[in-house]
């Protein structure tokens, strides 16, 4: 009898120092790993993805399948491999992290543009559709479920099409300060574009009244106040108010914030430099990289500094 429970007490102290141990090692794994665990034991194809069409239709489809679409939407099938691999990556983090906090995905620029199988027909034609969607394919399965964590993080994979040489801060655009989205060099050719508006056009989309005024008056109704360390337009005055850059442009439907306002007989003329908000991965530099060698390692290295890249499914 007293061996019995002698026995029965040290089934119990080892059981207890196994589940201790076991307990020990098993809160750095999961403090490290837990958040993704759902994404571990996910297929070869990913988590599923629900995304929302143009056509306001519902469409649930795996991971992998769906950066595809996005690849196709967002790059040109004709990209550097590299270039498409880099995309790859950015895309999964993006969408990871917004279907993360439980957000549906749309497939315009809000999100990420994403085209169906019948739009990448359409837009590509019978004859390239196959070969394009190799391209896509590969560059999705070389970086099969690869993101990008900083900290123990997926992080806001932001892009744009192109910065004009230079990328801005998360903190200069959005007031948020991310420490991997700051402003880095870019070695992409400047994308250049001209925008012309009456001062008629102005003030329907501004409210304003510059069609009343003289020309020296208008030119003072609408001028820059100030700009990021970069060079873009923080904010304007317009009509005696302050408004975010970032509103001018959209207000204007303006290709960036990194403009020149210039006044003549006709009216405003603005030039811009670049395609979109600047914050993150360049997709013009991303091209530009990895033609001159650069592997996508170092294309994402280079525009989300201080994070890396780890495969979690």
């Amino acid at each position: 009898m007293r061996r019995r429970r002698l026995w029965r007490w040290k089934l119990w102290l080892v059981t207890a120092v196994t589940a201790s141990l076991l307990l020990v090692l098993a809160i750095p794994w999961l403090s490290l790993y837990g958040p993704y665990l759902r994404l571990r034991l996910s297929p070869e194809t990913g988590p599923e993805v629900t995304v929302r069409t143009e056509q306001d239709t519902l469409l649930r489809m795996p991971m992998e399948e769906y950066l595809v679409g996005v690849l196709a939407g967002e790059m040109m099938p004709q990209d550097p491999p590299e270039a498409l691999k880099a995309m790859a990556v950015a895309a999964r983090s993006f969408a990871w992290l917004r279907v993360e906090r439980g957000e549906r995905l749309c497939a315009t620029v809000h999100c990420q543009v994403w085209l169906s199988p019948e739009e990448r027909l359409r837009r590509w034609g019978a004859l390239q559709t196959p070969r394009f969607t190799e391209r896509l394919l590969s560059a999705v399965a070389a970086t099969r479920g690869q993101m990008l964590l900083y900290g123990n993080k997926v992080i806001d994979a932001t892009y744009h099409a192109s910065c004009g040489g230079r990328t801005e801060s998360a903190a200069a655009v959005w007031g948020r300060e991310i420490p991997y989205l700051q402003s880095v060099s870019c070695p992409e050719k400047a994308d250049l574009r001209e925008a012309r508006f009456t001062p008629g056009e102005l003030d329907a989309r501004l409210g304003t009244t510059l069609a009343t005024m003289g020309a020296k008056e208008r030119r003072n109704a609408v001028e820059v106040v100030d700009k990021t360390e970069t060079g873009r337009v923080k904010r304007v005055r317009v009509a005696g108010e302050e408004i975010e850059g970032t509103r001018f442009r959209s207000a204007l439907g303006l290709a960036s914030t990194d403009l020149r306002l210039n006044w003549d007989g006709s009216g405003l003329r603005v030039e811009t430099r670049g395609h979109g908000h600047a914050v993150g991965l360049c997709q013009a530099g991303a091209v530009a990289m990895a033609e001159k060698g650069d592997c996508y390692e170092r294309i994402l290295s280079h525009y989300y500094p201080g994070t890396r890249l780890e495969t979690l499914y």
